[in-house]
């Protein structure tokens, strides 16, 4: 009887590294899976970013343009009527325009700390997706056979002393 329990609890214990060795296995997958995933998610936040700065560089040029356009415009027209000194007309209303100038210069400027910002954020959330993927650790083969082998001394031992003599009987045998 000793005998089939030693074996069903060495079977059990074999039984036990296998799934704990399969959980580990599906756990080192998903792992993986999840890595994935957040590498996708921070490209997709840094193309996002990167969009958003051409689109940002775009806006600044055009609304340049635009700007340098109205006030050349502005200069001809002030010019063209012949409405005074030449050099204070174009003071005046270059002075104009460069306020303007600065305040989309501001802006852009503003826009591109903003993405900076949201690319330290994409890489802060990376590796919060990184550090929360819990570290997956394998059965031992060696504790398995440690646990083998206390299981099989247990199940020796207990059948030797159920197999052997009671010392107490055979000494008062012996002694008449």
């Amino acid at each position: 009887m000793c005998d089939v329990v030693t074996a069903l609890k060495v079977g059990m214990a074999v039984q036990n590294y296998r799934s704990a060795k399969a959980v580990a296995k599906g756990q080192k997958l998903a792992n993986t899976e999840t890595r994935k995933n957040s590498d996708k998610a921070y490209l997709n936040d840094i193309s996002k970013i990167d969009k958003d700065a051409v689109l940002a560089t775009r806006e600044k040029k055009a609304e340049d343009f635009r700007l340098s356009q109205e006030e050349n415009a502005k200069k001809a027209e002030a010019l063209n009527t012949n409405a005074g000194n030449g050099l204070k007309i174009m003071q005046d209303i270059g002075g104009g325009y460069d306020m303007q100038f600065l305040d989309v210069s501001r802006d852009f400027e503003t826009d591109v700390l903003n993405l900076v910002s949201q690319e330290s954020e994409a890489y802060g959330a990376q590796e919060r997706r990184y550090n929360s993927i819990k570290p997956v650790t394998m059965p031992s083969k060696t504790g398995l056979y440690l646990q083998v082998a206390t299981i099989g001394a247990e199940g020796y031992y207990k059948n030797k002393s159920a197999t052997a003599p009671d010392p107490d009987i055979t000494a008062t045998e012996g002694s008449h």
